[in-house]
């Protein structure tokens, strides 16, 4: 009887271990919810007065309404920030209006100070998106999980961007300095938009068609990485894409992790 108990009793510890062990694997399991984070773009260059005037403070006023979305600076030509396959595939669905700083939060064009705050307040959306990520050398290796929560019907899409903050802009920072500065002894470039997972996409991949309510999707991107950008961080995005839309790609969702 005693042979027996200590056996059973062994089983039981085994089993409480096992249990343990799942419920912080599942802990630590990439978590997509609803809860709307925010998504902004600011088209800037540093060539542009306006843009360190002005367009400046209202970037960094869309990332302090919106610390967990995706904020960034697409820079236009002319700039030494300039990518130009991902400026052109940005600004070919979301359009500058015709003259920069320009400003989108998420579908509102030309949107103001306050349009990022009523974006995140603006309640659950259909879809969640959660990432971590790793770097090594000059590879990021980026993991996503995306869930629809009653979503409508349609195509959905999911950009994972690669994002650099800290540039140095200053006066003595050469073709970086950024015209119109309010402290140009001291400007840095933030949210810079530096390389999508797919290839000169700013709108990504298709992930889902008529996705259920639930469904969950998972996928790992493997970014290579300039030596020469320094604080580098992810962005994802989900769209619904609706062709002869404007724009087509709707914003559903967004993240970031630093």
């Amino acid at each position: 009887m005693k042979k027996l108990t200590v056996i059973l009793l062994a089983f039981v510890l085994v089993a409480s271990a096992c249990k343990k062990d799942d419920e912080e694997e599942t802990t630590s399991s990439l978590n997509p919810t609803a809860k709307q984070k925010g998504f902004g773009i600011n088209y800037t260059a540093t060539w542009c007065f306006h843009c360190g005037d002005w367009g400046a403070g209202r970037i960094h006023k869309y990332a302090a309404d919106a610390p967990n979305g995706a904020i960034l600076t697409a820079h236009a030509s002319g700039d030494p920030m300039y990518n130009a396959a991902l400026y052109s595939s940005l600004s070919g669905d979301r359009k500058t209006g015709g003259g920069i700083p320009s400003f989108w939060a998420g579908d509102v064009e030309k949107a103001g100070d306050g349009a990022m705050a009523a974006l995140v307040a603006s309640g659950d959306a259909q879809a969640g998106v959660d990432i971590s990520f790793e770097k090594s050398g000059n590879t990021m290796t980026v993991k996503t999980a995306t869930k629809f929560f009653s979503p409508n019907a349609g195509d959905y899409y999911l950009t994972v961007l690669v994002l650099e903050d800290g540039i140095d802009g200053s006066t003595t920072s050469g073709q970086y300095k950024q015209k119109g500065a309010h402290d140009p002894d001291s400007y840095k470039h933030d949210f810079v938009m530096r390389k999508s997972a797919i290839a000169g996409n700013a709108y990504g991949e298709k992930i889902a068609s008529n996705p259920s309510d639930g469904q969950l999707i998972e996928k790992t991107y493997t970014i290579t990485l300039d030596a020469s950008w320094k604080n580098t961080y992810p962005v994802a995005i989900v769209w619904r894409k609706e062709s002869g839309a404007a724009p087509e790609y709707k914003y559903i969702n967004a993240i970031k992790k630093k």
